[in-house]
């Protein structure tokens, strides 16, 4: 066998050596110098010894074992090994060993043997397993990186705070998180085999079939929809969808990785800026609206006042009772605009002034639509009890009172005419309870029940460029400033079809005894 010289280049080398020589030991270990080792030996003969050095923190490379020893071999010291879990390239090294003894040894774990008269073969099984075990070493090392990696990716992906998902590329669910199982109302497992369209509204399924295309063609990165999702209950919430594709390692299919915002608070908030813009947008538009009125009161007044001194001077003439009452009803109706400019310009203050009483208001009202009703054959009746003559309100309920038969009368003329039920408008007015109660009644078409709880806003109309929406905005006002209530009810459909509105005054008067009135009339 050549000789070999040690030198620096020397490849360290921890090895165990199973052996009950010394002598035999020493000459494996000059084999190992000369074969260009540098070995770092312990030669142990029990399993206690075996034990101790395995016990070592540092780390052996290598064990090379005899195969029987007086009270210890091979088989003994392969167990041990392989039972502390460490992973040592074991050769036999063994004068004495038959070939079945060999192969029975080799099938039991170890990794090569070798006979002390031929260790020619000896540096090439080291080097060869010291390779393997190496590689073995690398192999583990990275699997062990790998189910880092997955507990990391499993912990991130289970416990976000958003929805997450791996579909195929026809959306049915390869991988599904906690928190879109909970957004959905199900559980991981039934999601599994699902599809991510089961849960869109059929409406929406087809929404972002360009961009969806675009991703799977590469020529998007990603992109970003709201859907509306359906939950498993059957409720629905909207939802932000941000899909993404994962390319194909070489071994998978291509999948797209879908995250899932429900933007409830979100789309809650917005809706809540954009009513507060329009109200901001409103309270400009009544800001100007009562400039305007303001202005145009204080333009009205002087005619008004030229008028009302006009007709004065004409009742001092001579003239026929006929046109004398003309005048007084010209006189009364100017009047009725001054109190209306005059409430324009306190619109926002409650100034004391002269009172009517209810019966005189409701009079003058009936009797100033009732041309016109009858051009449209429109009946309105009139059904007062005897005690509202006692009671005096402000005359701006004129104006409320007006607002709503001029509203009803509107109604009665869009309506079709119905023979079983004629077109008629009634005004009714009682005492109950310490309160004054009119009613107004018609038979038209009803209230759209979509458009009931924005009846009352401002600006809000149903009568196109016909209407300003601020006709029962100004009446509810009117009458809360008096301290009163103001009620509606309406039907489109029906034998009682129509909308009655019930005002409730305050009465200083003492309460009258009839039962409450009912809220519709037929």
């Amino acid at each position: 066998m050549p000789a070999h010289s040690i030198n620096s280049t020397s490849k360290p080398l921890r090895v165990l050596i199973i052996e009950d020589y010394e002598e035999d030991a020493l000459l494996l270990k000059r084999h190992l110098e000369r074969s260009g080792y540098k070995p770092d030996s312990l030669r142990v003969q029990t399993a206690e010894e075996l034990c101790d050095a395995l016990a070592d923190p540092t780390p052996w490379d290598l064990v090379l074992a005899d195969y029987t020893l007086p009270v210890f071999g091979a088989r003994q010291a392969l167990k041990l090994i392989q039972k502390s879990g460490h992973d040592l390239p074991f050769i036999i090294v063994s004068g004495t060993i038959d070939e079945v003894s060999a192969v029975d040894v080799m099938r039991a774990g170890a990794h090569d043997y070798v006979l002390k008269g031929h260790l020619e073969r000896l540096i090439p099984a080291i080097e060869r397993e010291l390779s393997d075990a190496n590689r073995r070493r690398e192999r583990l090392a990275t699997e062990a990186e790998l189910r880092l990696a997955q507990g990391r990716f499993s912990a991130t992906f289970n416990q976000a705070a958003v929805g997450m998902a791996h579909t195929d590329t026809h959306g049915h669910f390869l991988l599904v998180n906690n928190r879109l199982a909970q957004m959905l109302g199900s559980n991981v497992d039934k999601l599994r085999a699902l599809s991510l369209y089961d849960f869109l509204l059929p409406s929406e399924r087809e929404a972002d079939a360009i961009p969806f295309a675009e991703l799977l063609a590469g020529q998007r990165a990603g992109y970003r929809v709201e859907h509306t999702l359906i939950r498993h209950d059957g409720t629905t919430f909207p939802a932000q969808l941000t899909a993404s594709l994962i390319q194909p390692d070489g071994h998978a299919s291509t999948t797209v990785l879908w995250v899932v915002e429900d933007i409830t608070a979100r789309k809650t908030a917005e809706r809540e800026t954009a009513e507060l813009m329009t109200r901001l947008i409103n309270s400009e538009r009544l800001a100007a609206a009562g400039r305007m009125a303001n202005t145009l009161a204080h333009e009205i007044n002087n005619p008004l006042e030229a008028l009302t001194n006009i007709f004065y001077l004409l009742r001092t003439h001579d003239m026929a009772p006929q046109s004398l009452e003309l005048i007084d009803i010209a006189a009364r109706e100017l009047d009725r605009v001054g109190h209306i400019t005059r409430s324009t310009l306190s619109f926002y203050r409650k100034v004391p002034g002269r009172t009517l009483d209810l019966h005189a208001l409701l009079d003058e009202v009936v009797q100033l639509f009732q041309t016109r009703a009858r051009q449209h054959q429109i009946e309105i009746q009139a059904r007062y009890s005897d005690e509202i003559s006692s009671v005096r309100y402000d005359p701006a309920l004129r104006q409320v009172f007006a607002n709503l038969v001029g509203n009803a009368l509107e109604a009665m003329q869009e309506s079709p005419f119905d023979e079983a039920r004629p077109p008629r408008i009634l005004v009714r007015a009682r005492l109950y309870q310490g309160s004054a109660v009119v009613t107004v009644s018609d038979t038209g078409h009803g209230v759209d029940p979509a458009n009931l709880r924005s009846i009352f806003e401002p600006f809000f109309t149903t009568k196109g460029e016909r209407g300003t929406g601020l006709g029962l905005w100004v009446t509810r006002g009117i009458v809360e400033e008096q301290g009163g209530k103001l009620q509606l009810c309406s039907r489109t459909h029906g034998p009682h079809r129509g909308t009655t509105i019930r005002i409730t005054l305050p009465n200083p008067v003492a309460p009258s005894a009839a039962e409450q009135p009912a809220l519709l009339v037929n």
